[in-house]
């Protein structure tokens, strides 16, 4: 693993800190006990300020993406995602485990091909669009109804996933903004 030393600089280093600060408060993870959107909310935030930090500042090899990948999938396992909303040493190990699988997925995106890049981008946004769907729908595998000790009821659960198809819109722009940019040198 090499540590860009760099690139270690305000530029790089903004947003990820403000998406963490965002994140990790008193404020946001008492909130978060309560509101299943901002829980989810976090989860982008925490993810992707990792990501920006891997993406920018670390190199590493390809078998961390394999983390990058896994642990955000767990995180959203029904059961996993209830622990983490309930439980302070499970939201720890969630909000810890989530910023870390982010640096390993940037640290190694460098490697991929832009083919491996975009396969693995459109199944992001798919997975996350049926969790999306799932959660519109009021399907109850992330409620008080599933999991009896879940802090969110399955009425939390439309917004959730209007948020998270917001955040995903937000994230799809972004992307093919920058992707336009630099086909054509704009």
């Amino acid at each position: 693993m090499e540590i860009l030393r760099d690139q270690l600089n305000w530029k790089n280093l903004s947003l990820p800190l403000i998406f963490l600060i965002a994140s990790l408060n008193p404020f946001t993870e008492e909130a978060e006990f309560h509101e299943q959107w901002l829980f989810m909310t976090t989860h982008y935030l925490l993810y992707i300020a990792g990501f920006l930090i891997g993406l920018k500042a670390i190199r590493g090899p390809i078998i961390f993406l394999l983390p990058g990948i896994a642990l955000p999938v767990f995180w959203h396992v029904p059961l996993f995602f209830a622990l983490a909303g309930a439980y302070l040493p499970w939201r720890v190990a969630n909000d810890l485990t989530l910023f870390l699988a982010g640096i390993s997925a940037g640290m190694t995106i460098y490697k991929l091909s832009n083919v491996i890049k975009i396969l693995l981008f459109v199944l992001w946004m798919s997975a996350d669009s049926v969790l999306s769907v799932v959660l519109i729908v009021g399907i109850p595998a992330y409620s008080d109804e599933a999991y009896s000790f879940s802090p969110f009821p399955v009425s939390q659960e439309p917004v959730t996933g209007l948020v998270m198809f917001g955040i995903m819109t937000a994230v799809f722009v972004y992307v093919v903004v920058n992707l336009v940019k630099s086909i054509f040198h704009i």
